[in-house]
């Protein structure tokens, strides 16, 4: 009988340790359909082979991941329903997304009404700072540069290239017209005359004719605001139009991704210089899991979801846990602004007063139809100064 209550008072106590360590849900929202498909599926592969590698070393002080996905479709309606699938569906503590710029203003009012903390991983709008932070919106925070603080520095970097004149060619979408505004005031700014901006819808098959356009304007250069998915056929035709213009791009056209698009032609994107703040050698050991799992090179906005994680998401997780003992919405989005991490695969990342990170930005150059770094640059507030 004595035995018999002691094995009871084990097991109670087992339940109870048990009970108080329920897993830690983390939500990601990408577009998991439609035109913009790929990045979904990227940031769906780098989340899990992320929050299996947490796992796998005991968890966040103890308390495992669990990882849950809501597709937006890039649209700032879906990503709405996104965000309350996620928060009142799957119940999770905290979401990294939307990936797309649409998406992310269409979900910030949501995420501030229901109070659950959203990290934003990858889009590149102006206005997510502006609205973050002191700006509204306490329950946003963005490890992402945005497009008006890497505009100013780029700008400058193609005029001291001794470019004059620049055509810019976006997507017609939140991302690229937030850029085309950025750049717009930009190039002014460093004395590069714009002489024509013309908007593609992404997934489009044929560029000729908006390539047409910008080989008559006469500009110098191309600024294209574009994804290695519409990258590819975009240098293709690029060169069958016969166009001489340098390229420089925003968006993802220097990436392993794109050049496993033009495997057959890997030197069809030499000479083109972007403007980013991610490439896939920034953490090998990183790149060799992905590929051993997926046998395609990482992708850019996966592996930014997985950064996210494991440096911004999981330092505030901590810092809740230790301070508070708990992790819930309220805790984590508190633990967000002390996050202070010295040297991510990015740099540091640490939020200011707008839930804006300062992390490195890289020129990369596709050079030999390979990948290389120019420059790695800091940045901060002063740039936009």
């Amino acid at each position: 009988m004595r035995y018999a209550l002691t094995l009871a008072l084990l097991l109670v106590m087992a339940f109870s340790a048990g009970a108080q360590a329920p897993p830690i849900k983390i939500g990601f929202a990408s577009a998991m359909s439609g035109p913009a498909a790929i990045t979904g599926e990227g940031v769906k592969w780098g989340a899990t082979l992320a929050v299996e590698e947490i796992n796998a070393k005991g968890g966040v002080m103890g308390r495992k991941l669990e990882a849950y996905f809501a597709d937006n479709k890039a649209q700032p309606g879906e990503a709405v329903s996104a965000v309350r699938k996620l928060a009142d569906v799957d119940q999770v503590d905290v979401i990294i997304g939307q990936t797309h710029s649409g998406a992310c203003l269409g979900a910030m009012p949501v995420v501030k009404e229901i109070g659950i903390p959203m990290v934003i991983e990858a889009c590149s709008h102006p206005k997510i700072r502006e609205l973050s932070g002191k700006g509204g919106n306490e329950w946003t925070f963005r490890v992402a540069l945005d497009d008006e603080i890497m505009a100013h520095t780029f700008a400058r970097y193609i005029a001291r290239q001794g470019v004059k004149s620049s055509s810019i060619l976006a997507m017609n979408n939140d991302f690229g017209r937030g850029a085309a505004i950025a750049y717009e005031a930009a190039f002014k700014k460093a004395n590069v005359k714009l002489l024509s901006t013309d908007f593609f819808d992404p997934g489009q098959p044929d560029y000729r004719p908006v390539l047409t356009r910008i080989k008559r304007a006469g500009a110098e250069s191309i600024l294209a605001v574009i994804l290695a998915s519409d990258g590819a056929p975009f240098m293709r035709q690029y060169h069958e139009v016969g166009l001489t213009q340098r390229v420089f791009s925003r968006g993802s056209l220097t990436t392993a991704e794109f050049l496993h698009q033009v495997k057959d032609n890997p030197k069809i994107g030499d000479g083109v210089i972007e403007a980013s703040y991610w490439i896939n050698t920034l953490d090998p050991e990183w790149d060799k899991k992905w590929t051993e799992r997926y046998k395609v090179p990482p992708r850019v906005h996966g592996s930014l979801a997985a950064i996210t994680l494991k440096w911004a998401v999981v330092p505030a997780l901590e810092i809740a846990l230790k301070k508070h003992g708990k992790a819930d919405r309220q805790t984590i989005r508190a633990a967000l602004e002390e996050v202070d991490v010295k040297d991510s695969p990015l740099g540091p990342i640490k939020f200011d007063a707008n839930h804006q990170a300062w992390i490195n930005m890289i020129l990369i150059e596709m050079r030999d139809g390979q990948l290389k770094i120019l420059e790695k640059l800091p940045t901060s507030p002063a740039l936009l100064n």
